[in-house]
């Protein structure tokens, strides 16, 4: 059936090919987006794995202060992807402790907490505990 210009109705060839132009960068977009919301959730977990670690020493901290642990000597513990620990050569977290004793007074200790893993931004806790 052939319409008042005596051609056929329906789509031109470069209609089509625009079409699946803006198809294609619309997909491409989503996927932008995708990609992105999936890098942040990744990193979002690291950095609550990281807030956890940091918080769990210095809660064990605050109940027990170890009389051997040195002043002022950032103390290390190792961490796998996971949060279970490793040694350090196989590490993704790294987890230091600093004590300074008798600060700010003679009754208590301070103590920071640092967790670090490669791409992020380190998480850091210091706190003032009783002295042991």
């Amino acid at each position: 059936m052939k319409n008042q210009t005596g051609l056929a109705p329906g789509f031109t060839l470069v209609e089509i090919l625009i079409s699946l132009v803006v198809i294609q960068f619309s997909f491409l977009a989503a996927l932008t987006v995708l990609n992105s919301s999936h890098r942040s959730g990744q990193m979002a977990e690291k950095q609550t794995l990281a807030v956890f670690l940091a918080d769990t020493k210095l809660e064990e901290l605050r109940h027990l202060t170890p009389a051997a642990m040195p002043e002022n000597v950032p103390v290390k513990d190792y961490f796998d992807r996971d949060g279970w620990e490793a040694n350090a050569e196989d590490h993704y977290f790294t987890r230091s402790v600093v004590l300074k004793r008798q600060t700010p007074s003679q009754f208590t200790n301070e103590v920071t907490v640092q967790v670090e893993w490669p791409g992020g931004r380190p998480v850091s806790y210091t706190s003032v505990i009783p002295s042991s």
